[in-house]
C-alpha cells in the first residue's frame, strides 16, 4: 500500500477519497475534457487509492457514490478554466492516477488551482484578445480596413469578458450582447463606408465567444454512448449559437442592411502571404489572453502553424471537411508523443486545444445559422459543411484517443 493510500485509510471519517474523486471530476470538466475521459481517468485514480466509489458524470455536474459507507458527494462544473490551471490539474491528475499524492493533501491543490489568479494583466490578456482577432481575420483574408475593425471592436469586448463584476444573470447573456453590440457597430460602418463580407467580419470579435469546442465535445460524447451528457451539451451550444445568430440578425434589421450586402466571402481579399502568420499570431494572443505557460509556448505555436498548414495541403485532395478532421486527429495523437516524450512533458490540453479554437468550424456555424434567420442561401448553405466538419474532426479525435496508448509509453500525462 502507498502512503498515500495509507493516509486515504487513515482518514475514511472524512472519506477524502470521495471528496477527491468528486474534485478531480469537476476540475476536469472546467478542463473541457469529454466525460468518458473523465471516467476513465477517475476510475484510474480511485483504484489506485483502493476504494469502490462509483460515478455518474454529467455535463454540469457529477454524483459520487462511496459504494461501502453509502456516503454520497455531488459537484457542479464552475466556469472554464483557464490554461495555466489545466496544465496544473493536468499534472496533479497524472500523480493521482498513481497514487502518488495524499488525497486531503491532493484536495487543496485542487482548491487552490481553481483559486489561482491570472498570471498575465489585464492590459496583456486584452492584447492577447486582439490578436487572436487579428489572427482570425488574417485566416480569412479580410481587407485592410475590415481587419483593423476587427481588432479594433475586439478590444472593448475584452475588456467586458475579462471584468469579474459581472453578474450571474447578465453573463449568461454577454454571447447575445456582445454579439448584438459588434454586428451593431458594423452594419453602421457597412452601411455609410464600402465594407465587404460584414456577416463574417461580424463573428471574429466575438469568436471565443462560439461553442464550436462544446458542440465538437458533445458530439464526441453522444459517438462515445455518453448520451446524457452529449445531448444536454448538445443542446446548450446549440442554444448559444442561436442566440448569438439572433443578435447579429437583429443587428442587421435595426440597421436596414440589405440583403445584397451580406456576402460569405470577401471581394477585396488580402495577399495570400498573410496565412504565414496568421496561424503564429492567433496562437500569440491565445498564450496572452488564457495564460498558457511559458514552457508550453513555443510547442503552441509550433502546433497551430503545422495543423493550418496541413489542411491546406490536404484540402488539395481530399474534401475540406476530412482535411480539417484528419489534421486535427494527427495534431491530437502528436499532442500525446509531446507529452510522453519531450523533457518538458507539455500539457496534451494546453497544446492542443488553441490549435483546435483555430480550426473548428464554429464560425461556419454561427454564420450559417445567420444567413438561416436573415435569408440569405449563401449563408444558410454552409450548414451542411459545418456539420460534416465538425463530425470528421469529431470522430478522427475519438480514434487519436484511442491510438495514444499505443505510441506512447504512458495512456495519460505526466509532469
Amino acid at each position: 500500500m502507498t502512503e498515500a493510500q495509507q493516509d486515504a485509510s487513515g482518514s475514511s471519517d472524512d472519506n477524502d477519497v470521495l471528496t477527491l474523486i468528486t474534485e478531480v471530476s469537476e476540475s476536469m470538466s472546467r478542463s473541457m475534457y469529454p466525460v468518458s475521459q473523465t471516467k476513465h481517468i477517475v476510475d484510474e485514480i480511485d483504484a489506485a487509492y483502493g476504494n469502490q466509489i462509483s460515478t455518474e458524470i454529467f455535463a454540469t455536474y457529477m454524483i459520487a457514490l462511496d459504494r461501502p459507507t453509502g456516503q454520497v458527494a455531488v459537484a457542479n462544473t464552475g466556469s472554464t478554466y483557464r490554461f495555466d490551471q489545466i496544465a496544473d490539474t493536468e499534472s496533479l491528475v497524472s500523480k493521482l492516477t498513481k497514487g502518488a499524492v495524499p488525497p486531503a493533501k491532493a484536495i487543496k491543490e485542487l482548491r487552490a488551482i481553481a483559486d489561482t489568479p491570472p498570471p498575465m494583466s489585464l492590459l496583456l490578456r486584452v492584447l492577447g484578445f486582439m490578436l487572436q482577432a487579428l489572427g482570425f481575420a488574417l485566416c480569412f483574408r479580410m481587407s485592410l480596413s475590415a481587419t483593423i475593425l476587427a481588432v479594433v471592436i475586439s478590444a472593448p469586448i475584452a475588456v467586458v469578458l475579462l471584468w469579474r463584476s459581472v453578474p450571474d444573470m447578465l453573463a449568461s447573456l454577454m454571447p447575445f450582447l456582445l454579439t448584438f453590440a459588434s454586428a451593431l457597430v458594423i452594419a453602421l460602418w457597412a452601411v455609410h463606408s464600402h465594407l465587404d463580407d460584414p456577416v463574417r467580419l461580424a463573428v471574429i470579435p466575438v469568436v471565443t465567444l462560439i461553442p464550436g469546442a462544446g458542440l465538437t465535445i458533445a458530439l464526441i460524447e453522444l459517438t462515445a454512448g455518453d448520451m446524457i451528457a452529449g445531448a444536454s451539451r448538445l443542446v446548450f451550444t446549440l442554444v448559444i449559437l442561436l442566440s448569438m445568430a439572433f443578435g447579429l440578425a437583429l443587428a442587421l434589421d435595426i440597421v436596414g442592411l440589405s440583403a445584397d450586402r451580406l456576402k460569405d466571402v470577401t471581394a477585396d481579399l488580402a495577399p495570400t502571404w498573410v496565412l504565414w502568420i496568421a496561424a503564429p499570431i492567433f496562437a500569440i494572443g491565445n498564450i496572452l489572453y488564457a495564460c498558457i505557460p511559458k514552457r508550453m509556448w513555443l510547442w503552441t505555436i509550433i502546433f497551430a502553424f503545422g495543423t493550418f498548414w496541413l489542411t491546406q495541403v490536404l484540402q488539395m485532395t481530399m474534401n475540406a471537411a476530412f482535411a480539417a478532421g484528419l489534421a486535427m486527429g494527427l495534431c491530437l495523437l502528436l499532442a500525446f508523443i509531446a507529452n510522453t516524450y519531450a523533457k518538458s512533458h507539455p500539457s496534451v490540453l494546453v497544446i492542443f486545444l488553441p490549435t483546435f479554437w483555430l480550426m473548428v468550424p464554429g464560425s461556419m456555424g454561427f454564420v450559417a445559422i445567420s444567413g438561416a434567420i436573415t435569408a440569405d442561401r449563401q449563408l444558410g448553405d454552409l450548414g451542411s459543411s459545418t456539420a460534416l466538419s465538425l463530425l470528421s474532426m469529431a470522430m478522427c479525435m475519438m480514434i487519436a484517443s484511442v491510438l495514444a496508448p499505443y505510441v506512447t509509453r504512458k495512456p495519460m500525462h505526466r509532469k
